[in-house]
């Protein structure tokens, strides 16, 4: 039987993995595992770009428009970003946000994006980019 393997074999740098306190399943208040045993807490890694993160923010805030993003606190961006990741496949972010950049052209949502831009780089500021957006 051959096993197979997704380590990398050429080194990679890659910044450190940003902890969490989220559990999907017991951090949620209506506790969607209605006390069932929890046999397991699966940790999992996602490596993602600056625009796959705004991609994921952006669906968590749908119908949270009322709120100040710039306010938001660190640890609320971040949990955001995984909540979108427990709902969307990594696959789906990586197609979105290989496109997200161009909302910046829609001059009736480029505030709302560069606000999502700025949180992303607030909670996740390695490599942050120092341009405009």
């Amino acid at each position: 039987m051959t096993t197979l393997s997704h380590t990398e074999t050429r080194p990679v740098a890659l910044p450190p993995a940003v902890p969490t306190d989220y559990v999907f399943g017991l951090s949620d208040t209506d506790d969607i595992l209605g006390g069932e045993d929890v046999h397991a807490v699966v940790t999992l890694k996602v490596a993602m770009t600056r625009d796959m993160l705004a991609a994921a923010f952006d669906l968590a805030m749908r119908g949270a428009y009322d709120e100040n993003i710039d306010e938001l606190p660190v640890d609320e961006i971040r949990h955001r970003v995984e909540l979108s990741l427990h709902m969307e496949s990594p696959w789906d972010l990586l197609r979105d946000g290989r496109t997200f950049d161009e909302l910046l052209e829609d001059e009736s949502i480029v505030d709302l994006v560069r606000a999502e831009y700025r949180a992303i780089d607030r909670a996740y500021p390695h490599m942050a980019p120092k341009g405009n957006h």
